[in-house]
């Protein structure tokens, strides 16, 4: 129970009106770099996670701050880099790929059209993860950090660099969650310390293959790093996590043609975990939850604080007294309970929904008005899933 009320005091903070993204550029190497930044007004212990949102290729660090990330987590510094224009050179034509973070992203004997190319990495020589650092030694300088949660999400080649963070430093990096990326072809797997990590893909990705992380463009197919599975199994092995996972699926309400599975390895002497979300039929896209069966931003967040689905952690918060049927409910669900209660409804995000009070034992609570999904019902302090299928 302790850990959904966290869920739930953390994302009813209400964001004040003066917290917003500001951009920020920093003299790094002696280039002007740009960041998105994201500082709570305060923090209910005082002292703040940091979140680093990594944008995919071409993408920058405006668009991709307007995630929502704070809707969750409105007490955490969320900061959005922006990488670098990635220039190359093709047989004598320059070419511009667009901004690219130096993630070992690339391949090695290329031939185009049947011309060798020779080996092909975007932005090699390019400092990103010291730029990353500097934000993140900027930030404790000047706030009250919490130097034990400090995390790392990615987009597509955002999620190659998130790879690439947790790689080179655990020491500072508790957790990584990559999405449509894995670990780039040039990037050598030697881990400085286990690290708790995710990855999000899906099985019909054509941007960056499910099977093989081979990249297409026009004639051109390159294989820029690990499958899906082979990255998954890649730190499984490195984190000594068990071979058997735990294995949730997510219910299937939305007409998406998407089925989401998560499997969870754990390491139970270290507490470590790498966390698998397989999305069947899924494209190179990010998913949330308004017309898909979950919500990228909500299952990465939970996986941060450790209460990703199916675990024992989520499990043991189901409160034991109060009952509520039917579930999955259509437009009614009745909840038995002491009588004097007071019965409130949240949604994934932890966004009260829905509040009444109540003098009878069962009650009949309207849900009529509130879209397919998964909630939370809480009740004097306690707490229970529900889900919302018509």
């Amino acid at each position: 129970m302790k850990k959904i009320i966290t869920i739930v005091a953390l994302a009813l903070c209400t964001l004040a009106l003066s917290a917003q993204h500001v951009a920020r550029t920093m003299d790094f190497e002696g280039t002007s770099r740009k960041y998105m930044e994201y500082i709570p007004t305060s923090s209910p212990d005082g002292s703040m996670p940091v979140v680093f949102l990594l944008h995919g290729l071409g993408d920058n660090c405006n668009n991709f701050s307007q995630l929502g990330f704070e809707a969750l987590a409105p007490n955490w510094i969320i900061i959005t880099p922006e990488a670098t224009e990635a220039n190359l050179n093709i047989m004598g034509y320059p070419m511009n790929a667009g901004t690219a973070w130096a993630a070992g992203v690339g391949g090695e004997d290329i031939t185009y059209n049947g011309f060798p190319i020779g080996n092909i990495e975007l932005n090699e020589g390019v400092n990103d993860e010291g730029f990353i650092l500097a934000i993140l030694d900027s930030l404790e300088n000047n706030f009250n950090v919490d130097t034990d949660s400090v995390f790392v999400t990615g987009f597509s080649m955002g999620g190659f660099m998130s790879n690439k963070m947790g790689v080179k430093h655990a020491d500072r990096i508790k957790a990584i969650a990559s999405v449509s990326g894995t670990l780039g072809h040039f990037q050598p797997f030697e881990p400085t310390g286990n690290i708790n990590t995710m990855h999000i893909h899906g099985t019909s990705d054509e941007t960056i293959s499910y099977a093989d992380a081979s990249f297409s463009y026009s004639i051109l197919t390159i294989q820029v790093g690990l499958g899906a599975e082979a990255l998954v199994e890649t730190w499984r092995n490195y984190n000594q996590c068990n071979t058997e996972p735990i294995v949730y699926n997510f219910e299937d309400t939305k007409n998406d043609g998407l089925t989401f599975e998560q499997y969870t390895y754990k390491n139970e002497e270290s507490g470590h975990k790498t966390v698998f979300i397989k999305v069947n039929n899924g494209v190179h896209d990010w998913y949330d939850g308004s017309s898909h069966d979950i919500d990228y931003n909500t299952e990465i967040y939970k996986f941060f604080i450790g209460q990703e689905n199916g675990t024992t952690d989520i499990e043991s918060n189901v409160a034991e007294n109060i009952s509520i049927y039917p579930n999955p409910a259509a437009n009614v669900v009745n909840v038995t309970s002491d009588s004097n209660s007071e019965i409130a409804i949240f949604n994934a995000t932890g966004k009260e929904v829905k509040r009444i009070s109540t003098n009878e034992s069962t009650t009949a609570v309207d849900i009529s008005e509130l879209p397919n999904g998964m909630y939370f019902i809480v009740v004097n302090g306690n707490a229970k899933k529900l889900t919302i299928a018509r």
